[in-house]
C-alpha cells in the first residue's frame, strides 16, 4: 500500500522528529500543495523530502475534479487529497475529523498517527520508550487525540 501523507501528520511527526517512520512503513507521498503547508517550522518541507516521502505534482484537472466533494470546513488541500487517495489507490494518514469523515463515506482507506504509532511499535521500527515520547510531546503541543485509542496505545507501549 501507498500512503498519501496530510500535512497535520507530517507537522506533527516533524515536531517528534519521526519522519523518517513513514517509509519504513511504506511508499510514502506527499502533494505539492500539502507540502506547501509544511513550510512553517522553517526546514520541515525539506525535511519531508529528505525522509524519503515523494513530492508529487498536482495536476490542474485533479483539483476541478476534487472541487466536488469540496463540503463543511473541507480545505482545497483536503479535497485534493481525498481526490488524489481515491484515484490512484493510496491510503491517506491524516488525523483531520471532516476528511476521516469524507474517506469512510467514499470508501477510501486512511489512519491517522495513533495508528502509524502503533505499526511502528508492532513493526519494532521505534522502541516503546521513543513512541511515548512522541504521544507526549504531541499532548503537550495541544494535539488531540481519540481518549480511548489514545489510553489503549500508552498501554501497548506500556507508557
Amino acid at each position: 500500500m501507498t500512503f498519501l501523507v496530510d500535512a497535520n501528520v507530517l507537522i506533527d511527526l516533524g515536531l517528534v522528529q519521526g519522519l523518517d517512520i513513514l517509509p519504513k512503513l511504506d511508499e510514502s507521498e506527499v502533494l505539492d500543495i500539502v507540502l506547501l503547508e509544511c513550510e512553517e517550522p522553517t526546514g520541515l518541507a525539506e525535511q519531508i523530502i529528505t525522509a524519503g516521502i515523494r513530492e508529487v505534482e498536482s495536476q490542474i484537472e485533479w483539483s476541478v475534479k476534487a472541487q466536488t466533494f469540496k463540503i463543511g470546513r473541507l480545505s482545497v488541500q483536503d479535497v485534493l487529497n481525498f481526490y488524489y487517495a481515491k484515484n490512484f489507490h493510496r491510503t491517506l494518514l491524516t488525523n483531520e475529523k471532516p476528511l476521516r469523515n469524507l474517506c469512510e463515506r467514499e470508501g477510501v482507506k486512511f489512519h491517522g498517527l495513533l495508528w502509524i504509532v502503533e505499526q511502528a511499535h508492532q513493526l519494532q521500527l521505534e522502541p516503546p520508550e521513543r513512541l511515548c515520547n512522541w504521544l507526549l510531546t504531541l499532548e503537550q503541543i495541544g494535539s488531540r487525540f481519540p481518549a480511548r485509542e489514545l489510553a489503549n496505545l500508552r498501554q501497548l507501549l506500556q507508557c
